[in-house]
């Protein structure tokens, strides 16, 4: 089979053919549709720390096939699962279970953060490949995609998409009317932003791409403002927030820049929650946040970490409804063979939202 495998930090990714895995009792091997390319791939590619130490943590090392993002068909199940059928279309979490949801945090709903979490293309082979083995302890994580659901809007509720519903729906429990200001509106702030247009949800979108503004607009953004970084133009962007809007109700943050997530805090009304959903380079793991404000405001502050799997009803209704849509989202569907072309774009920020890698 056909895998993108990640052999060396910042070394292109080795594209080869590899024998199919085989399954033992109780894993199942799907046929990689879908797969979507995250941010979080990229960070790892690059040797950033924290993902790192998920790899390293979890079990992987390199070599590893990459990509979380999956949208497959079943085509193999080993003894004694019943969760799942052969030809079932599922996907899987990110961020799953990997100990058959024993932990206390999987007993209460909570698989993203297991005790012994699995993530695919970290701490096990993930999905740039044309097959992917799902082992036994994280096979109950599988999750149905009912038919009519588009494979590329189904591969990115992995991650991207999963992760901004976590934040805005569980963690934020936004409503009609809120406001919210999106730093970053790559592929999980757009997804942020549909989010938060199909609940009525208002929003306000941060980023260096003007083709990604264009698109929060497209999305339903009612405010979408440019910067390249610097410290005096987050504070104009503030500045300007604040005299149209006032304050705002939740901040989400997918960008992992601390010196924007810091500049634009004092947007958040009292009482309002801050989200940190985006993955920090290297030399940028830390953000220096006012301890003041945080305290005068009661500000909440929050982690969103992808999504459980026990969490994914309410995602495929409001597709198959017909009240989001994730087209926007997509910014190319490229072939395993142009995997380390994308990495290089999204190095240069070029890219407005995911890449899908559909044909192997």
């Amino acid at each position: 089979m056909r895998v993108a495998r990640l052999v060396g930090f910042m070394s292109p990714l080795k594209i080869e053919d590899i024998p199919e895995p085989k399954i033992g009792k109780g894993d199942v091997l799907l046929k990689v549709d879908t797969c979507g390319i995250c941010r979080s791939d990229w960070h790892l590619w690059r040797g950033d720390p924290s993902l790192v130490a998920y790899m390293e943590w979890s079990g992987g090392k390199l070599p590893i096939i990459q990509g979380h993002e999956v949208f497959g068909k079943v085509v193999e199940v080993g003894d004694n699962v019943e969760s799942v059928k052969i030809g079932d279309n599922v996907v899987m979490p990110a961020s799953s279970t990997g100990d058959f949801r024993t932990c206390p945090y999987c007993m209460n709903g909570n698989s993203n953060v297991c005790e012994h979490l699995v993530i695919a293309g970290f701490g096990i082979d993930g999905c740039f490949a044309e097959y992917m083995l799902v082992p036994a302890r994280s096979v109950t994580d599988l999750v149905k995609v009912p038919k009519g659901i588009k494979p590329e809007w189904a591969s990115i509720t992995g991650c991207g998409f999963g992760t901004a519903w976590n934040g805005l729906v569980l963690k934020s429990k936004i409503k009609p009317g809120d406001l919210i200001l999106v730093i970053g509106a790559g592929g999980m702030g757009l997804s942020a932003i549909a989010i938060a247009s199909a609940i009525g949800a208002r929003t306000i979108a941060v980023d260096i791409n003007t083709e990604t503004l264009k698109k929060a607009r497209e999305l339903g953004s009612i405010g979408a403002y440019r910067y390249s970084g610097k410290i005096n133009e987050l504070n104009s962007v503030l500045n300007e927030i604040s005299k149209v809007y006032g304050v705002v109700d939740v901040i989400f943050d997918g960008s992992g820049n601390p010196d924007a997530v810091a500049a634009l805090l004092p947007a958040l009304r009292p009482q309002g929650t801050l989200i940190l959903a985006g993955l920090m380079m290297k030399g940028k793991e830390t953000i220096p946040l006012p301890a003041d404000l945080i305290v005068a405001r009661e500000i909440n502050i929050k982690g969103a970490l992808m999504l459980a799997a026990q969490h994914y009803e309410g995602i495929f209704k409001l597709m198959s409804e017909g009240k989001i849509n994730l087209d926007p989202i997509i910014y190319k569907v490229i072939s395993i063979d142009e995997v380390n072309d994308a990495y290089n774009e999204m190095s240069e920020y070029k890219n407005s939202g995911r890449f899908i890698i559909k044909k192997f």
